[in-house]
């Protein structure tokens, strides 16, 4: 089992973090290479569910469009609170994970379809991580997350998930 990648999106549905995990079987430990979000949107490539190359920009637009019509639409079913519907859905090729913080922030996580629910792990993310080391942080204004302990600890956070 594997986890692909991760976003995270404001309440005004910008995309302000990204990373993406290439695991290597042959590779041990720490040695796991990740991208992150490209400096210029516009002109950066990015895959959909590895099959075919297009724009970061419109790769971003297509994630945040699947979460915003499958939440909606579950909600409008459910008899549930609104943010506690939609949490996951599979494909045969991945799994995505989602959770929106009160604040609106919504955290998107896309794993190998077997994968266990991350609405713990996501719910980890927002509270141990992103709160402590973004949304205390001073320095960080509104746009994409540049903190670079923010990053380490959510890398070293997922590398810890039992599907890592």
């Amino acid at each position: 089992m594997t986890i692909y990648n991760i976003y995270i999106f404001d309440r005004k549905c910008a995309c302000i973090y990204f990373s993406s995990w290439n695991v290597d079987p042959g590779l041990k430990g720490d040695s796991q290479e990740y991208d992150e979000m490209p400096l210029n949107p516009s002109k950066a490539r990015g895959t959909l569910s590895g099959t075919q190359e297009i724009a970061w920009d419109e790769e971003v637009k297509l994630v945040y469009g699947v979460i915003f019509s499958l939440r909606n639409f579950v909600s409008k079913l459910s008899t549930k609170q609104p943010k506690d519907c939609f949490t996951s859905y599979r494909t045969k090729t991945y799994k995505l994970h989602f959770f929106e913080a009160p604040s609106g922030l919504k955290i998107v996580m896309s794993t190998d379809p077997n994968m266990d629910t991350q609405r713990e792990a996501l719910q980890l993310i927002y509270s141990n991580i992103y709160v402590e080391y973004v949304v205390k942080n001073p320095l960080q204004g509104p746009g994409p997350i540049r903190n670079d302990l923010f990053k380490q600890k959510l890398h070293q956070f997922v590398r810890s998930l039992p599907g890592f």
